[in-house]
């Protein structure tokens, strides 16, 4: 009789092992290092430059709201005509490059004279975004037109009744001499007293006032520019908000 073999059953593969099979088989495979490594780097670069921007906005003062800010660079037109003996004698419109550059809100450019002393002084006040309001200083427009500095600037107070402000005072010297013969103050305000600061750009305001008064050195203790200040801050402020 011929015997007749029946069909194993294939073994059984343990469960576990094909579910790790399985696994590895789904696995990604590994992308290159090197290309990951790059797109990294291009996402932070990114990031640096957008916070950059954003940085650089915000100090130059490029993000500032500019309602009625024109209504309110014109109460600088309002200020008196004649403050003590100093009375106004010129005004002139800030250079057209200055106004652009400071991109002002509104300014005013005066001369006053003593009747007493037959001195003058040159005064502007101009409102605008604090960034390039407070960069541009007399340091840098006085040495481009051919004077010198012959005595760095110091902190000078000038104090009347409870107002006391702080300016930057810095003497120029022309014609190659070391004699000083231009006394220049200067300072910033966000509408109150007006303040000496080292690093204005980074003042917690959208839009600042600056003053500039040259006028003659003066001998001793007589320093027109000083005595000018005294006189005209206390009436200049009522324009200031």
């Amino acid at each position: 009789m011929m015997s007749t073999k029946l069909p194993t059953k294939p073994s059984e593969q343990p469960i576990d092992e094909l579910l790790e099979m399985e696994s590895e088989s789904t696995m990604p495979v590994p992308s290159d290092p090197s290309v990951s490594g790059r797109g990294l780097a291009l996402v932070v670069l990114v990031s640096l430059v957008l916070v950059s921007c954003l940085v650089h906005g915000y100090l130059d003062g490029r993000w500032a709201a500019n309602t009625n800010l024109q209504d309110q660079g014109k109460l600088l037109e309002g200020i008196p005509s004649q403050v003590g003996q100093w009375k106004l004698s010129k005004t002139s419109e800030l250079d057209e490059k200055a106004s652009q550059l400071l991109r002002c809100f509104g300014s005013t450019v005066r001369e006053y004279s003593n009747e007493a002393t037959g001195e003058s002084v040159n005064v502007a006040i101009m409102f605008g975004p604090r960034g390039p309001i407070a960069v541009h200083t007399p340091e840098v427009c006085y040495s481009s037109v051919g004077t010198e500095i012959v005595r760095e600037r110091d902190i000078e107070s000038i104090a009347v009744g409870e107002m006391k402000s702080d300016l930057w005072s810095v003497q120029f010297a022309t014609d190659s001499s070391d004699i000083p013969s231009l006394d220049v103050w200067y300072a910033w305000s966000s509408g109150g007293p007006w303040e000496a600061r080292e690093n204005p750009r980074f003042w917690l305001t959208d839009n600042l006032y600056k003053i500039q008064v040259a006028g003659p050195v003066g001998s001793g203790e007589h320093r027109p520019v000083k005595e000018f200040l005294t006189e005209f801050l206390p009436a200049a402020s009522l324009a200031l908000k």
